[in-house]
C-alpha cells in the first residue's frame, strides 16, 4: 500500500511575485512583467524575437545573505530562498531527515562561468574566483539547501529540460509514498540571466519565442507565434507523508494522487507528430480519473501547443467534456506554471478547447499539470483535494 503525500508548503519566486500570496494575487490580477530585450543583447545580431521577463528581485533569507551570497550562483540563491519560503509557509521547522530533490533545466554551469568571465574582463587573472568550480556544479542548489537548512536525507538535482521540476516533485513523491522519507523539499529553479542575450538568442535561433508585437504569447490562441522567453524564477514545495502532517497540525493544499512520466524518443527539440507518448502518459495518470482543471504545458509554440490540444481531445473529448484548461506562461514566461488566464492575454482560442477565457472562481477537486521538455522529456502530475483520496486508494504512482 502506498503512503500518502500532501503539499503542505509553497515557496514561488517569479517575475510578478514573489510568495504565495503576492504571486497568487498578481496572477489573478492578470499581471505580466513583459520587458523589451536590452539594447546589449542586439550589439552582435538582431532578435526575432523583442521581449522577455526578467529575472526575478529577490532577497537572500537575512541569515544566509552575508556569509554565502558571493559563493553561490543565482539558480542556488533562488532555491535557497525559494526554500526558505515554503519551509516558513509550512510551518516546519525539523528538516534534518527531510530529501532534497530539485530540477534544474539549463543554468548553473552556464550562468556561473559567464558570470566569472565577466569578471575577467573587468580585472584581471590575479583575480581568479577560487570558487568557480563549486558554483558551476550542477549539484550546487541542492547542496546548499541541505547545507543552509541543515537537512541531511538525500539531496540531489535532476535535469529533465523543460519538465525538470515536475519531475523533481515527481520524484519525491515516490520517495514519501515508497517510505524512504516522511518529508521531502521539491521542485524547479531556473538563472538564465546572461548580459550578452547569448541564451535567448539560442531559443531565438531555433524559432522558438514569439514574435507578438507587445510580446504575450497567447498559448493555444490562434496568433500564437512561440513561447516568451524568462531569465528564470522557481518554485518549491515541502510534501509530507499524509500521517506526518496530520500529526503536526499541518495546513494541506493538496494531495498527490499520481505521477507518471515517459519520453518521445523522437526528437532533441520537437515534440513527436502524433503525440502518442503525451496520450500514453495521461492515461497512465489519470487511470480512467476525469479532472476538473488541467493546468497545461502551453507555451504558444504553433506546433506544440497544436500536438498538446490535440491529445486532450483524444483523451476527454470535446470542449464540453473537457476540464477546465488554462497555461500561465502568458504572464510569466516560460519558466514555471500554475494559476488562471485572462481574456486579454488569451486571443482567439483554438477551436474545440475548453479554455478558461477570463479570471473565474470555482471550486477545484481534481487537476492535472503537464510539462513537456526538449529531448522529449513528458512528465505530470495528479493532485486532488485529501477528502477525495480514499476513493483513489490502491493507485499505482
Amino acid at each position: 500500500m502506498k503512503r500518502r503525500v500532501v503539499v503542505t508548503g509553497i515557496g514561488p519566486i517569479t517575475s510578478i511575485g514573489i510568495g504565495k500570496r503576492d504571486f497568487f494575487d498578481r496572477l489573478l490580477a492578470c499581471e505580466t512583467n513583459v520587458k523589451e530585450i536590452p539594447a546589449a543583447y542586439e550589439a552582435r545580431c538582431r532578435f526575432k524575437s523583442r521581449y522577455y521577463t526578467p529575472f526575478p528581485d529577490f532577497r537572500l533569507p537575512d541569515e544566509v545573505e552575508t556569509k554565502y551570497e558571493n559563493v553561490m550562483e543565482k539558480t542556488s540563491q533562488i532555491a535557497v530562498a525559494a526554500t526558505h519560503l515554503a519551509l516558513r509557509d509550512a510551518g516546519l521547522k525539523n528538516v534534518e531527515r527531510a530529501s532534497v530533490i530539485l530540477g534544474v533545466g539549463i543554468s548553473t554551469l552556464k550562468t556561473a562561468f559567464q558570470s566569472h568571465l565577466a569578471h575577467l574582463g573587468e580585472h584581471t587573472a590575479a583575480r581568479f574566483n577560487r570558487m568557480i568550480i563549486p558554483m558551476m556544479m550542477t549539484n550546487a542548489a541542492a547542496a546548499w539547501v541541505s547545507i543552509l537548512f541543515g537537512i541531511k536525507g538525500p539531496a540531489w538535482t535532476l535535469n529533465a529540460a523543460c519538465a525538470s521540476g515536475t519531475c523533481a516533485i515527481g520524484e519525491a513523491y515516490r520517495k514519501i509514498a515508497d517510505g524512504y522519507c516522511d518529508t521531502a523539499i521539491a521542485g524547479g529553479v531556473e538563472c538564465l540571466e546572461d548580459p550578452s542575450g547569448s541564451t535567448m538568442r539560442g531559443f531565438d535561433a531555433l524559432g522558438a519565442l514569439t514574435t507578438s508585437p507587445d510580446g504575450i504569447p497567447r498559448p493555444f490562441s490562434t496568433e500564437r507565434s512561440g513561447f516568451l522567453f524568462s531569465e528564470g524564477g522557481g518554485c518549491v514545495l515541502v510534501l509530507e507523508e499524509f500521517e506526518h502532517a496530520r500529526r503536526r497540525v499541518a495546513r494541506v493544499y493538496a494531495e498527490i494522487a499520481g505521477y507518471a512520466m515517459n519520453s518521445d524518443a523522437h526528437n532533441i527539440v520537437r515534440m513527436e507528430d502524433s503525440g502518442v507518448s503525451i496520450d500514453a502518459l495521461l492515461e497512465d495518470l489519470l487511470d480512467g480519473c476525469r479532472p476538473a482543471y488541467f493546468n497545461a504545458h502551453g507555451t504558444g509554440t504553433p506546433m506544440n501547443d497544436q500536438i498538446e490540444a490535440a491529445a486532450i481531445r483524444r483523451l476527454f473529448g470535446d470542449a464540453a467534456h473537457q476540464p477546465l484548461i488554462n497555461s500561465t506562461k502568458g504572464f510569466i514566461g516560460h519558466t514555471i506554471g500554475a494559476g488562471k488566464i485572462h481574456g486579454n492575454i488569451l486571443g482567439e482560442p483554438m477551436p474545440d478547447l475548453n479554455l478558461v477565457k477570463e479570471t473565474v472562481e470555482m471550486p477545484i477537486e481534481s487537476a492535472v499539470s503537464v510539462s513537456f521538455g526538449f529531448g522529449g522529456h513528458n512528465a505530470a502530475l495528479f493532485l486532488t483535494k485529501p477528502d477525495l483520496r480514499e476513493s483513489l486508494t490502491g493507485r499505482h504512482s
